[in-house]
């Protein structure tokens, strides 16, 4: 029997997803599917699976993330959801730990790269919210239901882009521990 469960998550918060989904599979529930919001499970014995998410360098397909597979799959990594650039691996529990950085610098290039991202699309919510406020100022009473929309995107770019920075800066202290 298998369920399906929507969840939102945003770029920031890859570590909390990765520990919702190793509390399902410790509750006897794999992840077999991912898709943006969409989580496919299906029974498993408990604590079975480990899973980690990257922000991949390669979009699907390319030759750099075919090398990239095959090397998790000598590894016996295996990837069970993506779309775009973010995947989502697991590996049986075998006891030793699961990791897909070598270092918290590592990490920390990872998150920045998020970081990079979500910057990008603020930047391009602040643009479209300054164009709708340009056109509000000319034309209210056409306009306001789409500055109300636009702003309401900004907000929740921005509360993402507060994320990956938190994110970034929590990696950071974390180097710092390690040098």
């Amino acid at each position: 029997m298998r369920k399906v469960e929507w969840h939102f998550w945003s770029l920031g918060e890859y570590r909390e997803e990765e520990k919702w989904l190793n509390k399902k599979a410790e509750e006897g529930w794999a992840l077999i599917s991912a898709f943006a919001v969409r989580y496919e499970f299906e029974p498993c014995q408990p604590g079975e699976y480990t899973y980690k998410i990257m922000y991949t360098d390669n979009m699907p397909g390319t030759e750099g993330r075919k090398d990239f597979e095959a090397f998790l799959g000598e590894n016996g990594i295996e990837e069970v959801g993506m779309y775009h650039r973010w995947a989502y691996y697991r590996k049986k529990n075998d006891g030793t730990p699961f990791e897909l950085f070598n270092s918290v610098s590592e990490e920390l290039a990872h998150a920045n790269k998020i970081k990079n991202l979500a910057t990008i699309i603020l930047t391009v919510a602040a643009i479209c919210l300054a164009v709708e406020i340009m056109a509000f100022l000319y034309k209210p009473l056409y306009i306001w239901p789409m500055v109300l929309f636009v702003g309401c995107v900004f907000a929740f770019v921005l509360n993402v882009y507060k994320k990956c920075a938190k994110l970034v800066k929590e990696l950071e202290a974390e180097q710092r521990l390690f040098e």
